[in-house]
């Protein structure tokens, strides 16, 4: 998954409002959904534990899959001009013999003293199997109209890469070595997890904005007791590994000491993510796993 993205990534949520413009780039850099949070600072530094090498043995137990999340207020500051948050989260993950594909779909809706506002933000990509090719397409709409759409291909090599816009214009985003897109992320948190390490440092780019990528801080906490399948929406995660994975993005043209945002949520083995928090500081969200469908494999 992207966690999204992530929301892969950055991501951001919520409204855009007179009093509060940078909702609506928060909303942006939370869709890319499959990899979520961290509260650390981030400092340049490599992992500190060797990562399984070995992504493909990982990636093939990325599952297919179609997932549905409602949304609720996690926490409110008392001080916060927001009284209700509430909405839901589609994700559509497919594992395909040419790679990766991410149909996204996040609905919010912010009670404020100056009314009430609806944001719906579909995010659509697809990364090649390698990690080395990227294509997405963005829309987010704003009470009805239109607040951004972007479109546009990414390519990496040796020495990083960079991604060419078509829409709204045609431009280019430089990426650093060593850079990823958002399922190569997830690839690398689950070896990561598998092989016992703890800290991951990654410049991700999740097609969620124009002019810069996300410098990412992850953090794997300890295995998690395998699911039971009590619960029936997570019955097809029975006897699955997890970790519980925690975030933290920064914008990376700001030079900033404290993040966007963070994220926080359990990981399964299988890509699959429950148990989410987005933490914006004076408030956070949390998407609950409410409906989960896995789907076959192609065929290749």
């Amino acid at each position: 998954m992207s966690l999204p993205a992530t929301d892969r990534h950055g991501r951001r949520m919520m409204a855009r409002t007179g009093t509060d413009a940078r909702l609506g780039a928060l909303l942006r850099r939370t869709l890319t959904l499959v990899v979520l949070l961290l509260g650390l600072i981030v400092v340049p530094a490599e992992p500190t534990h060797a990562v399984d090498t070995d992504l493909q043995a990982v990636a093939r137990n990325l599952a297919s899959h179609r997932a549905l999340y409602t949304l609720s207020v996690a926490r409110l500051d008392p001080r916060n001009y927001r009284h209700g948050i509430a909405g839901g989260l589609s994700l559509e993950f497919v594992h395909a013999c040419d790679g990766y594909v991410l149909n996204q779909r996040f609905v919010i809706e912010t009670t404020t003293d100056d009314g009430t506002v609806l944001n719906n933000m579909v995010l659509n990509s697809w990364e090649a199997l390698d990690g080395k090719s990227f294509s997405f397409k963005m829309r987010d709409e704003v009470n009805g109209d239109v607040e951004q759409e972007l479109k546009g291909d990414g390519k990496l090599g040796s020495r990083g890469g960079s991604v060419h816009f078509t829409q709204p214009e045609d431009i280019d985003l430089d990426l650093p070595p060593m850079a990823m897109f958002p399922t190569e992320h997830t690839l690398r948190l689950l070896a990561l997890a598998r092989s016992g390490g703890n800290w991951l440092q990654a410049s991700v780019y999740d097609g969620a904005s124009p002019d810069a990528y996300s410098e990412v801080g992850g953090f794997v906490g300890a295995e998690l007791p395998p699911e039971t399948g009590d619960n029936p929406i997570l019955s097809e995660l029975k006897g699955q590994r997890s970790w519980r994975i925690r975030l933290a993005y920064f914008t990376s043209d700001k030079g900033q000491d404290t993040p966007d945002y963070e994220i926080a949520y359990r990981l399964y083995e299988n890509g699959i993510a429950d148990d989410i928090v987005f933490d914006y500081g004076d408030y956070a969200i949390r998407a609950t796993l409410k409906l989960l469908e896995l789907k076959p494999r192609e065929a290749c």
